[in-house]
C-alpha cells in the first residue's frame, strides 16, 4: 500500500516559530518604547511629562473594552462629594462614613494620565 506524504514535524515546527516571530516581533518592539514599569525613574518621567491632575485621570484603573480601539476604560477612583463634573453616570458606592463616589463611564485612554500629584511626593 502507498504511503500517503506528510510533512516531518521539525519543519512544521520551523514554519510555526517563523509565523508566532512575524506575529508577536513588531508587537515586542513596539512595546519597548514604552516606560519600563521595573524603573521608577522612567514611569514617573512618563508620568509627569503628562498633565498631571487633569481629568480624566485615574489611578485604580478597573474595567476596560479592549474589543474597542483605542481600548475604553472604567475608573475604580472614588471621590469625596461627588464625581468630577465631566462625568456623565455618577454614582454613589454604599459602605463609606462620608459619601464616596465612583464615576461609571467608560473613556478613551482614561488610565493613561494619573491623577497623583508626582510633585507631592
Amino acid at each position: 500500500m502507498g504511503r500517503i506524504a506528510t510533512s516531518s514535524p521539525s519543519s512544521f515546527n520551523f514554519v510555526f516559530i517563523i509565523v508566532m516571530l512575524s506575529l508577536f516581533l513588531p508587537l515586542a518592539l513596539a512595546r519597548s518604547s514604552l516606560p519600563s514599569r521595573s524603573d521608577p525613574h522612567d514611569l514617573l518621567s512618563a508620568i509627569a511629562a503628562k498633565q498631571v491632575g487633569s481629568w480624566p485621570c485615574c489611578d485604580d484603573c478597573g474595567l476596560c473594552d479592549v474589543r474597542a480601539y483605542p481600548p475604553r476604560c472604567m475608573c475604580n477612583d472614588l471621590h469625596e462629594y461627588s464625581c468630577p463634573s465631566e462625568c456623565k453616570s455618577c454614582v454613589q458606592e454604599v459602605g463609606f462614613l462620608t459619601p464616596m463616589y465612583r464615576c461609571m463611564d467608560f473613556i478613551v485612554n482614561f488610565c493613561e494620565n494619573s491623577c497623583y500629584s508626582v510633585i507631592n511626593q
